[in-house]
């Protein structure tokens, strides 16, 4: 039914021209004289025009779309340049190009000005630049271009679709965020014991053989140059732990800033060598057991760049069933809202881990319940996490 609509809207338009055209025509001949042939003479080129317009095929070639950054963070805003080449042999007069609709769930605020008039003739190589506001985390696609050729008065209008879809990913914020020593409590006596989320290695207590993920700068070269295996050296981690991050993808409050957070909480301790392992499960189940290279954090980023808080149920069941695997580390739980049964988990003491962590993203600081006195609750403001972008951004 569309099609046959826009058939009919185009022929009409057509038909409308050709009409004139036999209507000059038959004016002149009947009528005779100088003003009536001057009339048809004088419009004639238009309606010839008008005419080759709507029946010559219309070809665009050759079209790209560049921005101008590589990585593009949640609220940023990015140019898009569009190049294209028209290789129709026939001259137009007026052009407008025009990007089909975008998600528009994707931007904070209008995404500006999508459309551009061209003033063609013999033109065939254009380049075209908009800018794309506060862009939102996830994955972005574009779609294609609508071009609309026209005549100088308007009576036809040929609108062409070249789909040419493209992607790009807007990813989370990073900020640089602090690590905070951990204090761990042991049934054996009062005294707490002061561990920190970073590997030291300043201390080499050994070697072993080399792995997928270890870092340059711990390779052994000595024992490489001896016989040309790569080996690596082990340091001393009697204070260091694993860490174990998970996002709570139940809440959908502040959830935006909890994805900023954890991609920097994630940075600031590979950064420092830490080990640390991330969970997320929501529709989906993403597990990294190790991120120590730029290319597994990476990997954490992509994922973050499109999660959503879609999880049927909260954090506090994943502690649960994910005990065995979490029971050696420090889990860092990082969340919208204290929920009545995170409270619980946090009131369980070290029951599902050697020690939880749970960071609040959210404005409204309430007091800090009773918990396990070896569990920590720490609220982190959102202005205090656009504070720190700023500060990133301008540095």
């Amino acid at each position: 039914m569309k099609g046959i609509k826009q058939f009919l809207k185009h022929g009409g338009r057509l038909i409308t021209v050709v009409s004139l055209l036999i209507i000059t025509y038959c004016y002149a001949m009947f009528q005779g004289g100088f003003v009536s042939w001057f009339v048809f003479f004088t419009i004639l080129p238009f309606l010839v025009y008008s005419i080759l317009l709507a029946i010559i095929p219309i070809r665009f070639k050759e079209i790209s779309r560049t921005l101008s950054k590589e990585r593009i963070e949640r609220g940023s805003d990015v140019q898009v340049t569009v190049t294209f080449r028209n290789t129709s042999w026939f001259p137009f007069v007026f052009m407008m190009v025009r990007e089909l609709p975008m998600r528009e769930e994707h931007f904070e605020k209008p995404n500006g000005n999508v459309t551009k008039l061209f003033l063609v003739g013999w033109k065939r190589e254009f380049k075209w630049t908009y800018e794309l506001k506060e862009l939102k985390r996830g994955e972005h696609h574009f779609r294609g271009l609508l071009f609309t050729c026209t005549d100088f008065f308007g009576w036809t209008i040929r609108n062409v679709v070249i789909n040419h879809p493209q992607l790009f990913l807007v990813y989370p914020k990073v900020s640089d965020v602090k690590l905070l020593p951990i204090g761990m409590q042991y049934d054996q006596g009062t005294s707490q014991s002061r561990y920190s989320l970073i590997k030291d290695t300043t201390v080499a207590t050994g070697v072993r053989e080399y792995v997928p993920g270890d870092r340059f700068s711990w390779i052994h070269w000595k024992s490489f140059a001896k016989n040309g295996e790569l080996r690596t050296k082990e340091f001393e981690d009697q204070k260091s732990q694993n860490t174990f991050v998970l996002i709570d993808r139940a809440v959908q409050k502040s959830f935006d800033d909890v994805v900023d957070y954890t991609a920097s909480y994630i940075k600031k301790i590979v950064k420092k060598q830490g080990d640390i392992s991330f969970l997320s499960v929501g529709i989906d189940r993403y597990f990294t057991p190790v991120i120590k290279t730029g290319k597994q954090y990476e990997k954490v980023l992509q994922h973050l760049a499109t999660v959503e808080p879609d999880a049927q149920f909260g954090v506090e069941r994943l502690l649960f069933e994910e005990q065995k695997m979490m029971s050696r580390s420090v889990v860092v739980v990082i969340t919208g809202e204290m929920t009545p049964e995170l409270q619980e988990v946090l009131n369980a003491g070290t029951k599902y881990a050697r020690k939880i962590i749970c960071f609040v993203v959210s404005d409204q600081k309430d007091p800090v319940p009773h918990i396990s006195q070896n569990n920590e609750v720490h609220y982190i403001g959102m202005d205090e996490l656009q504070r720190k972008y700023s500060e990133v951004k301008h540095a």
